[in-house]
């Protein structure tokens, strides 16, 4: 016990570490002092849970010890757990840091091509000698080449191949004509084989042994040629042409490439065989920012190789990026080497060359006079010199960070004055007017640079990385907070504010009172501030931490009620932000969402945006719209499909008809008394629009293993239940549908048939169908109960028959994952019947079921090196369930030592959660 509860205060402890602070409360004298117990008997114990994996050593005088997962959870993960000193502990960030991605050099790491090279990655780490072979699917010119090249630096860095491992490239278009040719060239032949062959020869797969061979063009391999390729894939065994006995071996990585169809140029056994295939997008499918991104590389570079500076306007910078190029990166690349070498070679005595619209060829200044005005829209020259930084370039016009540095200080006084007069209620309250001061400031003082390009891709990032945490968390925020961050960050720039000592320990401080203070709000930072790294390569620092939890604090982003829900829409840059701005400050309340809306805009895009909104917002209890203009009025008939609920449109905005308005907004009043009210205070024009539609009906599917899983099943029961029957197939997440219940926006949506999962979420009035009694035909009677509805006897008969094929449990893990189905389930099995000797209980059918999907994806996880890492209650859990824990991790050891992998503790808490949740088959336990 007393062990336990020193792992518990060591936890406590470093969550609230902050670094350079007086350590005395980690030493093994001060946790002797707190127990009452003998130092000794302290160090007894924690040495031990060093040698558990659960503390990390600080070995100076005193020695410091620390919770290792929770400081990894604070800071960032550790590869060791014993260090000569705290500054040797925090550089080995610092070291890890500065160990850039090779897959970095790829233009779209974080973008187009950012699912692509997680995928690469599974196939390096698949834990077999040879790996898993890949296909690199594109047009000409994309760089399937390249990213073959960088594969290799990756497995090498990886290990996986020794550093001087051959990388042979073989090319099947050579020898396109020459079937013969080019499978002697491949396999290799003996002496005789055919004319001219007057001595034995290796082939590229033997000459690639213990390395990767890049088969480009692969499409241009015959029949025969797969077939003896797929043999060669099977068994690692290679026949030369010619032998008539006899095998050679060779261990060889296989990545191939084609700019051809796979279906139509692949025997369906050879397609079979390559389980991971990367699509490359062509340059004109790629975003304005990447395509930007490569004419700016490009110029740079051919800026290095003139040794010359190269000023080119922002006309032709966008006609470049814009153009539509045939040849993809290949033609862009060797347009700019054109257009350089010619604005050069006018000039050549001249230190620098000059780049203008007459400097482009004639076919992109044809284009360019038909797009008409580019959209990006930004003034004067750019310099481009061979030292310059894509970066650097992208944010070249951004005004200093003065005025967010002047916000951290005014943050640092009321933080100082706080401390002197202890009033809490008051800091926070003039914390939140210095945030909205400094929104005015970034935002509406700002419109000038409202159509920068970087800005824009910011915005389009931030709404992404918000609709994600809105769809899987489920929390709500406005779009006026896309915009804050956007100007934020924008504003901020790659450059962190530089703070003497003084402020960063007043940082550390008033970073300590927002983690204590903040804790929902803080947990919200966590997850934006990941998203963002890994979407927009944007790293926040503790000090942007403070002002974004303070601000989702100053918005009540986690007291939201059931309440009528109400928007601004107005015409002009800032006008409904403005009102809105004004009415949700002075109700102290985060009311109103703003739409700022362009004057030229339509009605139909008006419609679209109210229709994200409204799929997106619980408006049970109603929706008012304010507009600003009598041509709104019209948008009922954009929205009125897509309504559940009775919403109110008011003409004529202002701010103090929306304060009144939102007055009224808290008072559990009907929609309808709100406006009958609002009729009394001003005389308006009004509509109510009520629902018109039928709800259409929907089988929800979920899964406890996540919402991959849960889409997966969805694409198999789609595949199962024909479309004609107008039934929508939802996947939905676990956690959301048990905590929300039928309160969730799907019910409000869908009429719900029935849920299918892993697990029953326990929702009322639906009807729960468990995946376990659909793969095993018990459900068979249900199924049928359902569909009687909507479907005549044949149709249902079709349904099942579809379901007992698409459903089986290999047909389900082979879906979720790219592991070997066969392989996984067997050892999954064997995992099982392990456990169930250790804790002296069977498990159900359903669970197992649930389990075998579970483990199938966990164990892809630990080898891609993405577990989960976050678990409720941990400390919890690690202190009352120990001897489970300790069953489990046996029970895993066989998986662990088959696939090279380690299950955290984090992953261990979910498959506990499944062996001990309820279910119908509880009696069976």
């Amino acid at each position: 016990m007393l062990k336990v509860n020193i792992l518990k205060y060591l936890n406590d402890k470093t969550e609230n570490y902050i670094k350079d602070k007086n350590n005395e409360e980690y030493t093994a004298q001060y946790i002797s002092d707190i127990f009452g117990v003998k130092r000794n008997t302290i160090s007894h114990y924690i040495n031990q849970m060093i040698d558990e994996g659960k503390v990390i050593k600080i070995n100076t005088r005193p020695v410091y010890f620390f919770h290792k997962d929770s400081f990894e959870r604070r800071f960032f993960k550790i590869s060791k757990n014993t260090f000569s000193s705290i500054e040797e502990l925090f550089n080995e960030y610092s070291e890890d840091e500065n160990k850039d991605d090779i897959f970095k050099e790829l233009i779209g790491y974080n973008g187009s091509l950012s699912e692509s090279i997680d995928k690469i990655k599974t196939s390096v780490l698949y834990p077999t000698e040879n790996g898993l072979p890949i296909m690199l699917s594109g047009p000409t010119g994309v760089g399937k080449s390249f990213i073959a090249d960088l594969i290799y630096q990756y497995s090498i860095e990886q290990g996986v191949i020794k550093k001087d491992a051959p990388f042979i490239i073989f090319n099947c278009a050579q020898y396109y004509n020459n079937p013969e040719l080019l499978s002697s060239n491949l396999f290799g032949y003996v002496k005789g084989a055919f004319t001219g062959a007057d001595k034995s020869k290796a082939g590229m797969i033997e000459a690639a042994n213990g390395g990767i061979l890049f088969l480009d063009e692969v499409h241009r391999l015959n029949s025969e040629g797969q077939e003896k390729l797929f043999t060669f894939m099977d068994k690692g065994l290679v026949r030369r042409m010619g032998e008539t006995d006899g095998w050679h071996k060779s261990n060889v990585r296989l990545v191939f490439a084609t700019t051809e169809s796979l279906s139509e140029n692949f025997l369906e056994t050879f397609l079979r065989r390559v389980p991971i295939t990367i699509n490359i997008p062509g340059l004109n499918d790629r975003d304005i920012l990447e395509k930007m991104q490569f004419v700016y590389t490009f110029l740079i570079n051919e800026s290095k190789t003139l040794n010359k500076d190269i000023i080119i306007s922002q006309r032709a910078l966008d006609i470049l990026a814009s153009y539509s190029y045939k040849g993809n990166v290949g033609e862009l690349k060797n347009t700019i080497k054109y257009i350089c070498a010619y604005s050069y070679s006018k000039n050549i005595t001249s230190d620098k060359i000059t780049i203008k619209l007459k400097d482009l060829p004639e076919t992109f200044l044809r284009d360019a006079s038909i797009i008409g005005e580019s959209k990006i829209k930004k003034k004067g020259d750019i310099l481009i010199s061979p030292n310059s930084n894509y970066n650097e370039l992208f944010f070249s016009n951004i005004n200093s960070n003065n005025e967010i540095k002047d916000l951290y200080r005014n943050i640092f006084t009321l933080y100082r004055k706080y401390k002197y007069n202890n009033d809490k209620e008051q800091f926070e309250k003039n914390i939140f007017l210095e945030i909205n001061s400094f929104i005015d400031k970034i935002i509406f003082d700002k419109s000038k640079i409202n159509e920068n390009i970087m800005l824009q891709f910011i915005i389009s990032s931030l709404q992404d990385v918000f609709k994600y945490i809105e769809n899987n968390y489920n929390i709500r925020l406005n779009a006026n907070c896309v915009y804050t961050m956007a100007y934020f960050i924008y504003s901020k720039g790659y450059e962190n504010i530089k703070f003497n000592k003084d402020e960063e320990k007043l940082i550390d401080k008033i970073y300590k009172y927002a983690l204590d203070n903040n804790k929902e709000e803080f947990k919200l930072v966590s997850k934006l501030s990941s998203l963002m790294d890994s979407k927009m390569d944007v790293n926040l620092q503790k000090e942007d931490e403070i002002f974004i939890s303070f601000y989702f604090k100053s918005l009540k982003v986690f007291q939201d009620k059931k309440t009528i829900k109400s928007v601004i829409l107005a015409h002009g840059y800032s006008t409904a932000s403005s009102i809105s701005s004004v009415a949700n400050r002075i109700l102290e309340s985060n009311l109103f969402e703003a739409f700022d809306m362009p004057i030229d805009i339509s009605v139909k895009e008006i419609g679209e945006r109210l229709i994200e909104y409204i799929n997106r917002t619980d408006i049970t209890k109603g929706l008012i719209i304010l507009v600003d203009m009598g041509s709104l009025k019209d948008i009922h008939n954009q929205i009125k499909d897509y309504i559940n609920y009775p919403i109110a449109i008011i003409n004529n905005v202002s701010t103090q008809i929306a304060l009144y308005i939102g007055s009224l907004l808290n008072k559990d009043l009907y929609i309808e008394e709100v406006i009958e009210k609002v009729k009394e205070y001003n005389e308006t024009e009004y509509k109510i629009i009520y629902p018109e539609k039928v709800k259409e009906k929907a089988i929800i599917t979920s899964c406890i293993t996540g919402i991959g899983t849960s889409k997966q099943i969805q694409k198999l029961l789609e595949k199962s239940i024909p479309k004609e029957l107008g039934i929508n197939i939802v996947a939905c997440d676990y956690a959301r549908l048990k905590n929300d219940g039928v309160k969730d926006t799907l019910f409000q949506m869908y009429d719900v048939l029935a849920i299918i999962s892993t697990l029953d979420p326990e929702v009322s009035d639906i009807n729960y169908i468990s995946l376990d009694d659909l793969i095993s035909g018990r459900g068979e009677e249900q199924m049928k109960k359902i569909f009687n509805l909507v479907a005549d006897e044949n149709t249902i008969i079709t349904i099942n028959n579809n379901l007992v094929r698409n459903l089986s449990l290999e047909t389900i893990v082979s879906s979720v994952t790219i592991l070997d189905s066969n392989k996984i389930l067997e050892n999954v099995e064997k995992c099982l019947n392990e456990l169930e000797i250790l804790i002296g209980k069977r498990i159900p059918n359903d669970k197992k079921v649930t389990l075998y999907i579970h483990i199938s994806c966990l164990v892809e996880r630990l080898i891609r090196k993405v577990p989960i890492e976050n678990y409720n209650n941990l400390d919890t859990f690690i202190q009352c369930q120990e001897n489970m824990i300790k069953n489990i991790k046996k029970a895993f050891s066989g998986i662990e030592e088959t696939y090279n992998v380690k299950i955290n503790i984090e992953e261990v808490g979910y498959v506990y959660d499944i062996i001990t949740a309820k279910t119908e088959a509880l009696n069976e336990f």
